[in-house]
């Protein structure tokens, strides 16, 4: 699920420097609790759901405790290389199959604090309405969905994928592939089930959509999109010594269910609005969230 392209990865690695100085010209947010260097938490993230969500959550979280956090959008490149040279001290949304370059390239230049996520899964969902449950099923009928599969953004290991393995390992050539965006995506699959209608996307879980419509990925029997990733939280060497947030990060863990309640409450609040939908969502899940704060 990795993205971007190798044009953007090259651009982003040669300038992570400057936009970690310049903290991305209004994307960073923070908030001042005393100015204490030690309370001082730099969360990098990637403009995905699931990465939005938890960094905005253990903002939140940390800044409960008396730190200052701030949160540094960036290029996934970007992010490896500035946990790597100790710019950034956390990274959530670290994978090391769909981010296997970067890995090979870093890995030994920052620190695994922990995997939050254990199963991540990519492919082509259908509405639960469509009568389908495999790839094969697909491309045996394109007519149900349309004879067309609705993409994201192209270039990414996702779309890439589809038309490079998906599309040969099932005979999908029956079927139009669209390119896009994540936003389009999701309002033609919202729009879809308003309706009833038949559709195909590319979708990956966890996602929020999963929590809020009735779909399901079909089954990759081939393995076309790979195997299953995982989630983890890498820090820099150097902010691997601060115990204190090393240690409840490393108890972080969330089930599909809870992630994707998590998105939604975010995605329904609306852009602006992310840390008063996480601090309702810290509120119904006050058991879960202990487990990581207090052990």
């Amino acid at each position: 699920m990795n993205r971007s392209t190798p044009l953007q990865r090259l651009a982003a690695v040669a300038l992570s420097g400057a936009l970690l100085l310049t903290a991305c010209s209004g994307e960073t947010q923070s908030t001042s609790a005393g100015g204490d260097e030690d309370k001082n938490v730099n969360i990098g993230y990637i403009a995905w759901d699931e990465n939005i969500a938890n960094s905005f959550l253990w903002k939140e979280l940390l800044e409960q405790q008396g730190y200052t956090v701030t949160l540094t959008q960036l290029e996934v490149a970007a992010l490896y290389s500035g946990v790597s040279q100790g710019q950034l001290d956390i990274f959530m949304a670290a994978t090391p199959r769909t981010h296997e370059d970067y890995w090979a390239e870093f890995e030994d230049q920052f620190e695994v604090v922990g995997q939050w996520y254990d199963t991540l899964i990519q492919g082509v969902a259908v509405p639960d309405y469509v009568d389908m449950d495999t790839l094969e099923d697909l491309a045996a009928n394109p007519e149900a969905v349309g004879g067309q599969i609705v993409g994201i953004e192209p270039g990414t290991g996702l779309m890439r994928q589809l038309k490079d393995n998906a599309v040969s390992d099932y005979g999908l050539d029956g079927l139009k592939i669209l390119d896009g965006s994540t936003p389009a995506m999701l309002a033609a699959l919202d729009k879809a089930i308003t309706e009833e209608e038949p559709i195909a996307v590319t979708l990956w879980q966890p996602h929020w959509a999963f929590n809020k419509y009735p779909v399901q990925l079909l089954e990759d029997t081939e393995g076309s999109f790979g195997e299953n990733d995982t989630y983890k939280v890498i820090a820099s060497k150097e902010f691997n010594g601060n115990t204190e947030v090393i240690d409840q990060l490393a108890r972080f863990h969330m089930e599909p269910e809870e992630l994707e309640s998590l998105e939604l409450t975010i995605t329904e609040a609306g852009q602006g609005k992310e840390q008063e939908a996480v601090r309702e969502w810290i509120a119904d899940n006050e058991d879960v969230v202990n487990e990581w704060t207090e052990g």
